[in-house]
């Protein structure tokens, strides 16, 4: 049987008629009652979702920054950098110059032809555990290990290759200690030979000062300023927080090398949040829809946050370097992600209220 006027009402917990042009109840309560089931998933999602983000073994923010400081014989052909604070080592051999590089127990490792070929041998066991930051029973002491046929497998064909060399960053689980007022923790050494002669890159790790949780304070102020203009301006605060959201994304993303990249969440929770909420001014109107979007929005850029999190406590931040930028706009984006979107989680979330009555 279907219901219809007062009894319609009565079914849904109501009394009165809705005004025209309101939501309809049964879809009000629909909306609480999804909003409420996203909300309790996204929560659960955050706390699994930040230690599986990365496909491989990225580079992650720290407090530890390893330095070339030497090549000799210095060949301008050649450049040797570190990429993402200590993580891994990048070679790149212009065209018309070599480079053959052994391993750590003195194995074939890794050649660079002239003609641009990167060739690494993956049967070498410094491939094996050069394939994450921490490795698998790693030793660098120079031992020769039992190896088998070289299989030369091509990498690249631009002269560059990037892997993680356990030599030049901490392998300890603990924090480094330091020798020196500096923050030197250790010196390092790669051999290599380039263009038939032997060469030695030379480095130093150094431990540098953590920024400090304080930075954390500035969520607080963000969060008044985001409830007070939540009130007539979510949807701008929203717009904003969430474009900042997605530039952190796209840094902390095409600001490295490919194969230093984790996968690129951050950018698509703030671009999800940005395209909803510029979505949303088009139904600002309709205030239930709008609530819900709005809740979204707010999850999102809490998700990006949890994820983000160690980009403001810690001194370098892979793409940034070691910049203001992650620590000052992760916890302003929180603040206002948060009380912008208070009233709307409110109303979602908390008792229903009835309709008025013409």
């Amino acid at each position: 049987m279907r219901l219809v006027g007062s009894a319609a009402f009565k079914a849904v917990g109501t009394s009165d008629p809705r005004p025209a042009g309101s939501i309809p109840v049964h879809l009000r309560q629909f909306v609480r009652r999804r909003t409420r089931a996203l909300i309790a998933c996204a929560l659960g999602f955050l706390v699994v979702s930040p230690a599986g983000i990365a496909s491989a073994d990225p580079a992650q923010p720290g407090n530890t920054e390893s330095v070339v400081e030497s090549m000799t014989p210095v060949n301008p052909a050649v450049k040797v950098d570190i990429v993402g604070g200590d993580a891994f080592v990048r070679v790149r051999v212009e065209r018309g110059h070599t480079l053959r590089m052994n391993g750590y127990y003195d194995e074939e490792f890794l050649r660079i032809d002239a003609d641009g070929i990167v060739s690494v041998n993956e049967s070498a066991e410094t491939f094996r555990i050069s394939q994450d930051r921490y490795g698998t029973d790693v030793s660098t002491n120079g031992k020769v290990a039992e190896q088998g046929e070289a299989e030369w497998v091509v990498s690249s064909r631009n002269g560059t290759y990037l892997w993680h060399d356990h030599r030049v960053h901490w392998m300890g689980s603990g924090a480094p200690q330091t020798i020196n007022d500096d923050g030197l923790v250790q010196q390092w050494a790669i051999a290599m030979t380039i263009d038939g002669a032997s060469t030695v890159v030379s480095g130093n790790l150094y431990l540098r000062d953590a920024p400090g949780s304080w930075w954390w304070l500035l969520a607080i102020p963000a969060l008044v300023v985001g409830f007070v203009l939540s009130r007539n301006q979510v949807l701008r605060v929203a717009v904003v927080a969430a474009s900042v959201c997605a530039i952190n994304g796209i840094v902390l993303f095409w600001g490295l090398p490919s194969a230093a990249r984790g996968a690129p969440v951050v950018f698509v929770l703030g671009t999800f949040a940005f395209l909803v909420s510029v979505g949303t001014m088009a139904i600002r109107n309709r205030r239930e829809i709008s609530d819900a979007l709005v809740a979204s929005t707010v999850v999102a850029l809490v998700l990006a946050i949890v994820i983000e999190r160690d980009l403001v406590t810690n001194r370098f931040v892979p793409g940034f370097g070691d910049s203001i930028f992650p620590r000052l706009t992760v916890p302003l984006i929180a603040g206002f992600a948060v009380g912008s979107g208070a009233r709307a989680v409110k109303r979602l979330v908390g008792k229903p209220e009835p309709i008025a009555s013409n």
